[in-house]
């Protein structure tokens, strides 16, 4: 198995939570699970050094990122201004076609445990790809997934309350794109991404109590 192959693994397994924040990860023994040699294991670990998503931890080996609430923040912070960008680009750029389309997101009925993180990517990133700027489009939906795990550990930690909150705020900003009201869409977007970084501290402190 090649290196990239082995590398998207797993990162999709630290982004589901699968390979859980604080978990080591050992070069034998993903060599042993892939049937691959170090060789491939070691630069798919070093390929996820450099996303940030793996630390390297002397004579012990690889430890998955912990998240932290400056982490979260600082990577929200970075993603409002980017789908903030996006929305005004939408605003003056995006077909009617491409604005309605937006409608399939009005409405989740899957489960919010799995499913709801793949409804959430799509809807931010058809947001982003309504400004009709691939490049920008595709900075905005990579950082998106590498928030997946934020987005994860923050809906786990609402069991019993109202996670519908989520989407009725996705409902709230593309009404406001297809009235093409920047400002109203770009205050209603900061807003949610506010929520979602106090959402992510209450996971934070959901986690602290269960350790």
């Amino acid at each position: 198995m090649h290196g990239m192959r082995i590398y998207d693994q797993l990162k999709r397994g630290i982004l589901t939570c699968d390979l859980p924040p604080g978990s080591e990860l050992r070069e034998q023994e993903l060599a042993q699970q892939f049937e691959v040699s170090k060789s491939p294991v070691r630069e798919a670990l070093q390929h996820l050094v450099r996303d940030g998503l793996v630390l390297v931890m002397p004579r012990q080996g690889y430890r998955v990122s912990p998240v932290s609430l400056t982490d979260a923040r600082d990577m929200f912070a970075f993603r409002c201004t980017l789908e903030v960008a996006c929305i005004q680009e939408s605003v003056k750029n995006a077909s009617d076609e491409q604005i309605k389309a937006l409608d399939q997101f009005r409405e989740f009925d899957g489960d919010y445990e799995n499913e709801f993180i793949v409804y959430n990517r799509n809807f931010h990133c058809a947001l982003a790809r309504c400004s009709g700027n691939g490049r920008m489009s595709r900075t905005t939906c990579d950082l998106i997934d590498e928030t997946d795990r934020l987005t994860r550990m923050s809906v786990a930690s609402m069991r019993g309350r109202n996670p519908h909150k989520f989407v009725e705020e996705h409902v709230a900003i593309i009404s406001a794109l297809q009235e093409r009201n920047a400002r109203v869409a770009t205050n209603l977007l900061k807003a949610h991404v506010s929520a979602a970084v106090k959402r992510f501290s209450t996971a934070l402190e959901w986690a602290a109590l269960k350790a």
